[in-house]
């Protein structure tokens, strides 16, 4: 009996064990998956853009204000030991948050209130993994960066625009079609009709297109919202891509 006694003890520390091992094994996310989680976990109450758009009816501040100021607070002058230091922290707060651990001011405290745990909607390892990726994506000189573009990008006409943004040049190619064809093919095709084409080519970007092109197989699919103007200046950018 006592020896019955001694193998089951033994047989539930070695679950147990195993168990912790498990948690403390867990997989971390995949980047794709972090950014889900961003998406739909943080976005609920955070802004996630940069440059940050702030609202007279936020929960909480921007992400990008968030991650910026916990930088200036926790100071440090080695770069990694800082990253290590806000991932920890961060990977704690969002699941036992509370006013005594947060760095924020009295006044953020007072608008915004003590964040809520988000205990059961995000696992630890899911945890540390998003505070790695905020730390990285939100700095000041990637904000830079991105004004820098958004101000690059508002110079341009509304149809270079769309064109800069979007993924067009991911499957046209040019000169180097795998998926679809290039712009200098599509230009070549209606080079004698361009008012013709024109019409074609706009009709394609908002309905798509599947089986005009019988040397590529996959279809296009349906761009829609762009106003006639920029469908315009798209058409008229295509026609002018033919190579001779």
């Amino acid at each position: 009996m006592n020896k019955f006694l001694i193998l089951l003890v033994f047989i539930l520390l070695g679950l147990s064990n195993c168990s912790d091992q498990k948690k403390n094994h867990e997989a971390a996310p995949s980047p794709a998956q972090v950014d889900a989680l961003l998406h739909q976990v943080c976005a609920r109450c955070h802004n996630l853009d940069m440059p940050p758009k702030t609202s007279d009816d936020e929960k909480a501040p921007p992400l990008y204000t968030v991650t910026v100021h916990l930088k200036d607070w926790m100071k440090s002058d080695d770069p990694s030991a800082l990253r290590a230091k806000f991932i920890d922290f961060v990977a704690d707060y969002v699941i036992h948050p509370s006013r005594e651990k947060s760095y924020c001011d009295p006044a953020s405290l007072k608008l915004y209130g003590v964040m809520p745990s988000l205990q059961g909607q995000i696992t630890p390892a899911q945890a540390r993994a998003v505070a790695a990726t905020i730390f990285d994506r939100y700095d000041q000189m990637a904000m830079l960066a991105a004004m820098k573009e958004r101000n690059r990008l508002a110079r341009l006409p509304a149809w270079q625009q769309v064109l800069e943004t979007r993924d067009c040049r991911l499957c046209h190619i040019q000169g180097r079609g795998r998926l679809a064809p290039g712009f200098d093919e599509i230009a070549r095709k209606y080079a004698e009709k361009k008012e013709e084409g024109l019409k074609k080519i706009e009709k394609a970007i908002t309905e798509g297109s599947r089986g005009a092109w019988p040397k590529y197989h996959t279809p296009m699919r349906a761009y829609k919202g762009l106003t006639p103007r920029q469908l315009e200046g798209i058409a008229r950018w295509i026609l002018q891509q033919r190579k001779q």
